[in-house]
Protein backbone atom coordinates (compact mmCIF):
# COMPACT_ATOMS: atom_id res chain seq x y z
CA UNK A 1 0.00 0.00 0.00
CA UNK A 2 2.37 2.46 1.08
CA UNK A 3 4.92 1.47 -1.49
CA UNK A 4 2.20 2.64 -4.14
CA UNK A 5 0.50 5.58 -2.25
CA UNK A 6 4.41 6.77 -3.02
CA UNK A 7 3.93 6.37 -6.79
CA UNK A 8 1.35 8.64 -6.59
CA UNK A 9 -1.50 5.92 -7.12
CA UNK A 10 -4.85 6.49 -5.09
CA UNK A 11 -6.40 5.00 -2.38
CA UNK A 12 -9.03 3.29 -4.17
CA UNK A 13 -6.88 1.69 -6.99
CA UNK A 14 -4.94 0.62 -4.28
CA UNK A 15 -7.56 -1.31 -2.29
CA UNK A 16 -9.21 -2.37 -5.82
CA UNK A 17 -5.60 -3.99 -6.29
CA UNK A 18 -5.16 -5.62 -3.05
CA UNK A 19 -9.19 -6.77 -2.97
CA UNK A 20 -8.28 -8.76 -6.23
CA UNK A 21 -4.98 -10.22 -5.32
CA UNK A 22 -6.11 -10.83 -1.74
CA UNK A 23 -6.90 -14.78 -0.91
CA UNK A 24 -9.33 -13.07 2.10
CA UNK A 25 -12.34 -12.61 -0.53
CA UNK A 26 -12.43 -16.49 -1.51
CA UNK A 27 -11.42 -17.90 2.04
CA UNK A 28 -13.21 -18.39 5.14
CA UNK A 29 -12.63 -20.01 9.13
CA UNK A 30 -12.64 -23.73 8.49
CA UNK A 31 -16.18 -24.69 9.31
CA UNK A 32 -15.57 -28.10 12.23
CA UNK A 33 -19.08 -27.57 13.45
CA UNK A 34 -22.51 -26.34 14.11
CA UNK A 35 -22.08 -24.16 16.51
CA UNK A 36 -21.24 -20.02 16.54
CA UNK A 37 -18.40 -19.19 14.71
CA UNK A 38 -18.57 -22.92 13.06
CA UNK A 39 -16.35 -24.59 15.94
CA UNK A 40 -13.50 -22.52 14.51
CA UNK A 41 -12.53 -20.19 17.44
CA UNK A 42 -14.56 -19.01 20.25
CA UNK A 43 -13.14 -15.80 20.05
CA UNK A 44 -13.70 -13.55 17.12
CA UNK A 45 -12.43 -14.82 13.63
CA UNK A 46 -10.40 -12.09 11.07
CA UNK A 47 -13.00 -13.70 8.77
CA UNK A 48 -16.69 -14.19 8.89
CA UNK A 49 -17.56 -17.57 8.72
CA UNK A 50 -19.64 -18.75 5.54
CA UNK A 51 -23.14 -19.20 6.45
CA UNK A 52 -23.74 -22.57 5.31
CA UNK A 53 -21.62 -23.99 8.47
CA UNK A 54 -24.65 -25.11 9.82
CA UNK A 55 -25.35 -27.36 7.18
CA UNK A 56 -22.05 -27.94 5.60
CA UNK A 57 -19.58 -28.86 8.54
CA UNK A 58 -16.40 -31.33 9.47
CA UNK A 59 -18.45 -32.94 12.17
CA UNK A 60 -21.66 -33.60 9.63
CA UNK A 61 -19.40 -34.68 7.27
CA UNK A 62 -17.69 -37.21 9.35
CA UNK A 63 -20.90 -38.24 10.59
CA UNK A 64 -22.40 -39.18 6.74
CA UNK A 65 -21.22 -42.04 5.28
CA UNK A 66 -22.33 -40.81 1.49
CA UNK A 67 -20.33 -37.89 2.61
CA UNK A 68 -17.64 -36.63 0.34
CA UNK A 69 -14.86 -37.30 3.38
CA UNK A 70 -15.87 -40.92 3.42
CA UNK A 71 -15.71 -41.22 -0.74
CA UNK A 72 -12.31 -39.25 -0.36
CA UNK A 73 -11.27 -42.33 2.32
CA UNK A 74 -12.32 -44.89 0.16
CA UNK A 75 -10.49 -43.72 -2.93
CA UNK A 76 -7.49 -43.14 -0.89
CA UNK A 77 -7.35 -46.96 0.18
CA UNK A 78 -8.01 -48.28 -3.14
CA UNK A 79 -5.39 -45.95 -4.40
CA UNK A 80 -2.78 -48.14 -1.78
CA UNK A 81 -4.49 -51.26 -3.07
CA UNK A 82 -5.42 -50.85 -6.62
CA UNK A 83 -2.10 -49.71 -8.74
CA UNK A 84 -4.20 -49.09 -11.86
CA UNK A 85 -5.66 -46.11 -10.01
CA UNK A 86 -2.36 -44.36 -10.56
CA UNK A 87 -0.54 -46.30 -13.66
CA UNK A 88 -1.21 -46.72 -16.84
CA UNK A 89 -2.86 -45.39 -19.68
CA UNK A 90 -5.71 -42.92 -19.57
CA UNK A 91 -8.31 -42.69 -22.33
CA UNK A 92 -11.28 -40.01 -22.34
CA UNK A 93 -13.68 -41.37 -23.54
CA UNK A 94 -16.50 -38.82 -24.55
CA UNK A 95 -14.39 -35.29 -23.90
CA UNK A 96 -16.91 -33.67 -25.75
CA UNK A 97 -19.84 -33.99 -22.91
CA UNK A 98 -20.89 -31.07 -20.62
CA UNK A 99 -21.65 -33.10 -17.75
CA UNK A 100 -20.24 -36.67 -18.02
CA UNK A 101 -17.04 -37.40 -17.39
CA UNK A 102 -16.31 -41.26 -18.40
CA UNK A 103 -12.79 -42.65 -18.90
CA UNK A 104 -10.73 -45.57 -18.86
CA UNK A 105 -7.37 -46.72 -17.50
CA UNK A 106 -5.28 -49.62 -18.67
CA UNK A 107 -2.58 -51.21 -17.03
CA UNK A 108 -0.91 -54.82 -16.89
CA UNK A 109 -4.38 -56.13 -18.26
CA UNK A 110 -6.62 -54.63 -16.07
CA UNK A 111 -8.79 -51.56 -17.15
CA UNK A 112 -10.90 -49.40 -14.77
CA UNK A 113 -14.26 -47.46 -15.99
CA UNK A 114 -14.72 -44.42 -13.87
CA UNK A 115 -18.31 -42.94 -14.93
CA UNK A 116 -19.26 -39.82 -13.20
CA UNK A 117 -22.24 -37.02 -13.74
CA UNK A 118 -21.06 -33.40 -12.83
CA UNK A 119 -24.18 -32.07 -12.91
CA UNK A 120 -27.42 -31.33 -10.84
CA UNK A 121 -29.73 -33.16 -12.70
CA UNK A 122 -30.23 -37.44 -13.37
CA UNK A 123 -27.87 -38.26 -16.72
CA UNK A 124 -28.65 -41.73 -18.72
CA UNK A 125 -25.75 -43.62 -19.88
CA UNK A 126 -24.46 -46.91 -21.79
CA UNK A 127 -21.76 -48.75 -21.43
CA UNK A 128 -21.85 -51.88 -23.92
CA UNK A 129 -19.05 -53.66 -22.66
CA UNK A 130 -19.98 -53.97 -19.01
CA UNK A 131 -23.27 -54.96 -19.63
CA UNK A 132 -22.07 -57.79 -22.24
CA UNK A 133 -18.82 -58.99 -19.91
CA UNK A 134 -19.64 -60.53 -16.81
CA UNK A 135 -15.74 -59.95 -15.77
CA UNK A 136 -15.91 -56.29 -15.02
CA UNK A 137 -17.33 -55.37 -11.17
CA UNK A 138 -18.31 -52.51 -9.61
CA UNK A 139 -15.27 -51.22 -7.02
CA UNK A 140 -16.85 -48.08 -5.81
CA UNK A 141 -19.87 -45.58 -6.07
CA UNK A 142 -20.12 -42.71 -4.06
CA UNK A 143 -24.11 -43.78 -3.44
CA UNK A 144 -24.91 -46.85 -1.37
CA UNK A 145 -27.76 -48.06 -3.31
CA UNK A 146 -26.38 -47.70 -6.75
CA UNK A 147 -27.46 -50.56 -9.37
CA UNK A 148 -24.09 -52.49 -10.33
CA UNK A 149 -24.67 -52.02 -14.13
CA UNK A 150 -25.23 -48.97 -16.70
CA UNK A 151 -28.44 -46.86 -16.59
CA UNK A 152 -28.67 -43.17 -15.20
CA UNK A 153 -26.22 -41.61 -13.08
CA UNK A 154 -27.70 -39.08 -10.28
CA UNK A 155 -26.67 -35.82 -9.93
CA UNK A 156 -22.62 -35.87 -8.74
CA UNK A 157 -22.88 -39.66 -9.26
CA UNK A 158 -19.98 -41.35 -9.63
CA UNK A 159 -18.95 -44.86 -10.45
CA UNK A 160 -15.80 -47.48 -10.78
CA UNK A 161 -15.38 -50.13 -12.89
CA UNK A 162 -12.42 -52.79 -12.80
CA UNK A 163 -11.83 -55.34 -14.97
CA UNK A 164 -8.73 -57.97 -13.56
Amino acid sequence: YAEQRAKGRGEADILAILASKSRDNSRTPMQWTAEANAGFTTGKPWLSCANNASAINVEQAMADPDSVFHTYRQLIALRKTHPILTFGDYEDLDPQHPTLWCYVRRWKGQQLLVVANLSRTPLSWQNAAIEADPGWRRLLCNYHDAPAQAGTLRPFEAMWWIKE
